[in-house]
């Protein structure tokens, strides 16, 4: 499956989450993404940067946690706006 903007992604564990943008940095591709819940409306506290990563043709996020890695990325998807 593709990521898109604008679409909501469930992880495995049901969160379930909105994506705002999306970058490709150090040929990584990377989301913004908030929080929703189960009426689709976005919660403002929860965001959060994913990572994607593809393995047998099929494509996960794993959630960025290095502060130095937010932190760049931030700038990155800043400069996009």
């Amino acid at each position: 499956m593709e990521i898109k903007s604008n679409t909501i992604i469930t992880l495995e564990n049901d969160e379930r989450y909105m994506v705002l943008n999306e970058t490709t940095y150090e040929q990584e591709k990377y989301y913004l993404v908030m929080g929703v819940d189960q009426n689709k409306e976005i919660i403002q506290s929860k965001v959060a940067i994913f990572k994607e990563e593809q393995e047998n043709n099929e494509t996960y996020v794993t959630k960025v946690e290095d502060s130095n890695e937010i932190v760049k990325l931030t700038q990155e998807f800043k400069e996009q706006v």
